[in-house]
C-alpha cells in the first residue's frame, strides 16, 4: 500500500512539473533544435497580419501566438527582457526568428533572417 501511495505521488508530482513547464516548451521551440518562425501579436493589428499574408505567399511555416493571452504575453515579456528589449511599449508584430527576436520588421528582414538559418 506504500509502494502505491508513494508512485501516485510521483506521478502527481511529475504532473504539476509538466503543467508548469510545458507553455514554455510549447511557446519556445528553440527547445527542438529546428528552425522556425514565431509570430506575436493581434488580430486586429493590420501590420500582423500583412506580416502574416507575407509568409504564407513565401510558403513559409509559422506559429502565430496573440498577446491577447496572459501566458503568452508573459512568456514574451521575458523573453523579450533577457533579450534587452523594453517591454515598456512596443510595436506589433513581434517576430522570432530561432531565437532572435525583433520588433515590427519587415518582412524582408524575416525572410533574409530565416534563410540565414
Amino acid at each position: 500500500m506504500k509502494k502505491l501511495l508513494f508512485l501516485a505521488l510521483i506521478v502527481m508530482a511529475g504532473l504539476q512539473v509538466w503543467q508548469k513547464l510545458e507553455p514554455k516548451w510549447a511557446l519556445n521551440p528553440q527547445f527542438i533544435g529546428e528552425p522556425y518562425i514565431n509570430i506575436y501579436g493581434r488580430n486586429s493589428c493590420s501590420i500582423t497580419q500583412k506580416m502574416r499574408r507575407s509568409l504564407e505567399a513565401n510558403n513559409l511555416n509559422y506559429r502565430y501566438f496573440s498577446v491577447d493571452d496572459e501566458s503568452v504575453a508573459q512568456n514574451l515579456h521575458q523573453r523579450m527582457n533577457d533579450s534587452g528589449l523594453s517591454t515598456r511599449r512596443y510595436n506589433l508584430p513581434v517576430v522570432d526568428v530561432s531565437g532572435d527576436l525583433m520588433i515590427r520588421p519587415e518582412p524582408s528582414q524575416v525572410l533574409a533572417l530565416w534563410r540565414n538559418h
